[in-house]
């Protein structure tokens, strides 16, 4: 079976998407399934990071072509038509690359579609109008017409497209390869505080950098692991320099796994102040490696944490109270945070891939076994 996997970015880049893709591949292959991925030859947030037309990772063969235009939906410059031919399946990760390009040539070829929802387009409220206009007239007509099986890999995914009509569908929420988590041991260095993932607007680091501004004690520092628009982040620099906390604030942009282990190592706490998740990758990870985690109120969060108590739920438009927690949680001995810790990789141990690799292969095989739609 091969397996061609779609997406804006991917490997160097990082972030759930990104995580999602290099980990359900890593583990179809050790099944014996071919898995490739096709992306872009640029960092989706700075043009100026070129990466190699082609490389193999783990046995993963990433092709990687030229796009231009907005971020938000790139234009391919090229389309490699031996890479479609190859391919039995192509799993869509993003309606935003090669989408209608994979729909086009499904007439041709005789591969089958699987398309991925990671929140679908509403992640974010920009263009909420635009998009809630798209959805109903464009979106859900070409899924419905294209797609032998579209994977929603969270609850309010699943409850989002059969709302709106779409039945084709099944709930396979997300897996992780968490063994290089689990295997973190932890040495806090105090004071040290921790943002990783993708920098964004949805995720909201400026109220973060609000809460931080209220502490009292300055035996704080911050570490941003993860990159983004030059723009924002430097609109995030301005807000830190009018907090007066740029000096508390580091930015790494993007480091390679053993320097985010490291980091995670050694985090006293880490933050997750994110407007909206399809699922919580980073969230997940922190908590494997025995972090002490503080994540914004929403849904995708809670259904992670539960009624557990191995991780922190705070309205982070709340400053006040958000600095309150941060400062309880900064004085509080390392045997409480351990116990927190501990209680934080416990349960995410049910993320693990080994059962949910055994779904998306079966659903694999039932889409093979489908006979072509008429189009």
């Amino acid at each position: 079976m091969n397996i061609l996997h779609i997406a804006r970015s991917f490997y160097p880049g990082f972030g759930g998407v990104e995580t999602y893709i290099r980990d359900i591949s890593e583990e179809l292959i050790k099944q014996g399934i071919n898995c490739n991925v096709l992306t872009i030859d640029y960092n989706i947030y700075n043009k100026e990071k070129k990466y190699k037309g082609y490389e193999n990772l783990n046995r993963i063969g990433i092709f990687r072509i030229p796009a231009f235009g907005s971020y938000k939906k790139p234009i391919p410059l090229k389309i490699p038509l031996g890479v479609f031919k190859w391919a039995d399946i192509i799993h869509i990760h993003d309606v935003r690359f090669l989408f209608e390009t994979a729909c086009f040539l499904k007439l041709f070829f005789k591969y089958k579609i699987v398309f991925s929802t990671h929140g679908f387009i509403l992640h974010t409220t920009d263009l909420r109008q635009i998009k809630y206009f798209m959805i109903p007239l464009y979106y859900k007509p070409m899924l419905k017409l294209f797609s032998d099986k579209i994977i929603c890999d969270s609850i309010q995914d699943y409850k989002y497209f059969f709302n709106i009509g779409i039945k084709n569908n099944v709930l396979i929420e997300n897996g992780l390869i968490l063994k290089k988590f689990l295997n973190v041991s932890k040495k806090i260095v105090p004071g040290k505080l921790l943002y990783f993932g993708r920098v964004d607007i949805n995720k909201r680091l400026n109220l973060l950098f609000h809460a931080l501004a209220k502490l009292q004690s300055k035996d704080w520092f911050l570490d941003i692991i993860g990159d983004g628009l030059k723009d924002y982040i430097l609109e995030l620099k301005n807000i830190a320099e009018t907090l007066n906390i740029s000096q508390k604030v580091r930015w790494h942009g993007f480091v390679d796994e053993d320097e985010l282990l490291k980091n995670l190592e050694a985090a006293h706490l880490c933050f997750f102040p994110s407007r909206y998740e399809g699922f919580g990758f980073t969230l997940v990870e922190a908590m494997a490696s025995k972090n002490v985690c503080i994540a914004n109120n929403i849904k995708a969060f809670r259904d992670i944490i539960g009624a557990s108590n191995a991780a922190y739920i705070v309205d982070f438009n709340d400053f006040l109270e958000c600095s309150k927690l941060i400062s309880m949680l900064l004085q509080d001995n390392f045997d409480k945070l351990e116990d927190i810790g501990n209680k934080a990789r416990e349960i995410t141990k049910r993320f693990d891939w080994n059962e949910r690799i055994l779904e998306t292969i079966e659903l694999y095989e039932n889409v093979l076994s489908i006979k072509n739609k008429s189009l």
